[in-house]
């Protein structure tokens, strides 16, 4: 990465550090958690791994205050960017070796690709209803910021479990936007490059926003880490 980059991430990170106590939604915490591992490779700190931990129990408090024998999750509700959940806690493990994470990342990713992979497809949680404990969850409008959470997810469970399970299931997220969906139906537009806002029950969402286009790209480039790259072409 570009030291201008890096550098431009290091002033942003300083002046969130007065406000990163105050943070108390689950995402907020798991993306925090994204950026402490990120920092955490590239140079030791105490402090930061002192916050990975203390936001990766965040998670854990949820999880233990939420979930039960057929509900294994953080929070009665499934919603978007579910898999970004039980990651953080994959990569807290990494940095930390903290066993307990690594249980709870495990589990709750395992109840939730349950849920969305099906047998010939991937089929992330729908926007109109969303899934709420004990009820029905929905499937449609599906977004490609899921299917790209997932990919990402998938192949950082597989990087640091080395389950093979995890990465062909990174492969059926993937090809959501290539066509292996409910409707068949390329969700990724090979003529403009772009990606469609969405998949409903009978149709595509023909707008092509700069987040579905970038979600695509992020799962796409996630293939990029050459081990995964390698089983990628073997496959």
């Amino acid at each position: 990465m570009p030291e201008e980059l890096k550098n431009q991430a290091k002033k942003i990170i300083k002046k969130c550090e007065p406000n990163i106590n105050k943070i108390k939604s689950l995402r907020a915490a798991a993306f925090i958690i994204f950026g402490l591992h990120q920092s955490l490779i590239s140079s030791s700190s105490k402090k930061n791994l002192f916050l990975l931990k203390k936001f990766s129990e965040i998670l854990i408090e949820s999880y233990h205050s939420n979930s039960s024998p057929e509900w294994q999750w953080f929070e009665n509700h499934l919603t978007y960017s579910n898999s970004k959940l039980p990651e953080a806690l994959f990569l807290a493990y990494e940095i930390s070796e903290e066993k307990l994470f690594l249980d709870v990342a495990e589990k709750t990713l395992a109840f939730l690709s349950c849920i969305t992979f099906e047998k010939n497809h991937y089929a992330p949680i729908g926007q109109n209803g969303w899934y709420f404990r004990n009820k029905k969850r929905a499937y449609f409008d599906q977004q490609p910021e899921d299917a790209s959470s997932m990919t990402e997810t998938k192949i950082t469970a597989h990087r640091i479990t080395k389950n093979q399970k995890h990465l062909e299931d990174a492969f059926k997220s993937l090809k959501w936007f290539l066509g292996e969906n409910h409707l068949n139906q390329m969700v990724y537009n090979e003529n403009t490059g772009g990606c469609h806002d969405g998949l409903g029950e009978h149709g595509l969402n023909l707008n092509q926003g700069a987040e579905s286009t970038i979600s695509y790209l992020m799962a796409r480039l996630a293939f990029e880490i050459p081990e995964t790259k390698n089983q990628f072409i073997s496959q």
